[in-house]
């Protein structure tokens, strides 16, 4: 029998992720719907137009939280809270959560702030918070038994990382909320694992949902990139589709293409237009100065990616060795769900969950960064089985409906 026949409903909160920027989170916004429960998205416009997403489906209603901005005066206040964040951390800690949240993340707390006003918390069967901004932004919800936490980054007490300026004070504010959580949701098993150590969080607790594609691959193969950059057909594609910063490697990955022994073109893809107007993109210019390097920043919706992927041969998913976030990325990633299911063979980072699990399915190679070139003279002479063997790949790991069976019957049986 169904637990929570009352409602059948259900929310999705994100404060600062954009919606459209993971599958494991449209995919079970999708088929939540599928299975006839209503599903209400709150989210910032900012973050949401970053990456927009439609969707078809009735049952899913989007809601916005139009913050005004607060320009130099926020601006400062965040540079001030980046820089001595560490000096204030002692006393932040101490703070209520309430006023932690309100001191070091006030766009947060505005957005709990209109969180408050606009839900009805008690009308819905869980309350899934996608990040752990979403996460502080419902400190005030009094049921949090319905609290389902999407992990999407495993914040560790380490003081620093390129990421995140005043990591400790939110390390402390996550640590409090999760002591609250009906279950939280890992990607793999290994970084659950991970999460579990790092929190002393019960293991019984968490369910796992990979970053991974839906619906069937993409088994012939289309034009896209090779119209849009007049590429040759005798030319192989290497693709790279992801965000333009450092911890991906992107200038390395182009460097590393000098050394080519093949004929080829790399277009690099982002989803994300704001990251062409960085000072790290303006150094992936030079690096690319005088190399078959095309850059697309043209943002195409989910319905039709794979497609547009499938017109390259080789997909690149390349990762700075900071922490377990990139290191233990096998099921955390986008880039590898989207390549497989547009059968393309892939060269990754050689991490030991990548490369034995590459190399094993026979899907490409896990290298260092500066072997990248090789890889793709190895590869290019086998891009047929290398296609065959990526799609069955996809199949047999990277589908996500087999894996939200699981989380749904969790809930709701």
């Amino acid at each position: 029998m169904e637990k929570n026949k009352t409602f059948l409903r259900i929310s999705f909160i994100l404060c600062r992720y954009p919606l459209g920027i993971s599958s494991m989170i449209v995919n079970s916004i999708k088929l939540f719907a599928q299975k006839g429960i209503s599903v209400d998205v709150y989210t910032s416009k900012k973050f949401f137009d970053e990456c927009p997403i439609e969707f078809s489906d009735s049952k899913i209603n989007i809601f916005f939280f139009n913050d005004k901005d607060l320009g130099i005066f926020l601006k400062g206040y965040r540079f001030f809270m980046r820089r001595y964040s560490n000096i204030l951390y002692p006393l932040l800690k101490l703070c209520p959560l309430r006023i932690g949240v309100m001191s070091a993340y006030p766009e947060v707390y505005r957005f709990a702030s209109w969180l408050k006003r606009v839900m009805d918390f008690n009308s819905y069967d869980y309350v899934f918070a996608v990040d752990c901004f979403s996460l502080l932004s419902l400190y005030h919800m009094q049921n949090r038994s319905k609290l389902v936490y999407y992990n999407m980054e495993l914040l560790d007490w380490n003081p620093s990382n390129p990421v995140y300026g005043n990591k400790l004070i939110l390390k402390k504010f996550e640590h409090q909320m999760l002591q609250f959580l009906r279950c939280a949701v890992l990607p793999s098993a290994t970084r659950a694992q991970s999460f579990c150590r790092i929190n002393n969080f019960p293991q019984e607790k968490i369910q796992i949902l990979p970053v991974a594609s839906m619906g069937n691959p993409v088994s012939k193969k289309s034009k896209y990139f090779r119209q849009k950059f007049s590429i040759p057909d005798d030319h192989v594609v290497i693709l790279y589709s992801g965000n333009f910063v450092s911890w991906f490697q992107c200038v390395e990955i182009i460097d590393a293409m000098r050394l080519s022994q093949v004929a080829y073109a790399l277009v690099m893809h982002t989803w994300n237009k704001a990251s062409t107007e960085t000072s790290y993109f303006k150094d992936m210019l030079k690096h690319a100065d005088g190399l078959p390097v095309f850059f697309s920043s043209e943002y195409i919706n989910s319905e039709n990616l794979t497609e547009a992927l499938s017109s390259a041969d080789i997909g690149l998913a390349f990762y700075e060795s900071m922490d377990d976030n990139c290191t233990e990325i096998l099921f955390s990633s986008n880039k590898i769900g989207e390549y497989l299911k547009a059968g393309l063979a892939i060269i990754t980072s050689n991490f030991k969950s990548l490369h034995d699990f590459v190399h094993n399915n026979k899907i490409g190679l896990a290298v260092p960064v500066q072997d990248i070139s090789k890889a793709v003279e190895e590869i290019s002479g086998q891009l047929d089985q290398y296609q065959s063997n990526a799609l069955a790949c996809y199949d047999a790991h990277y589908r996500f409906e087999s894996y939200f069976e699981n989380f749904y019957q969790l809930l709701y049986f």
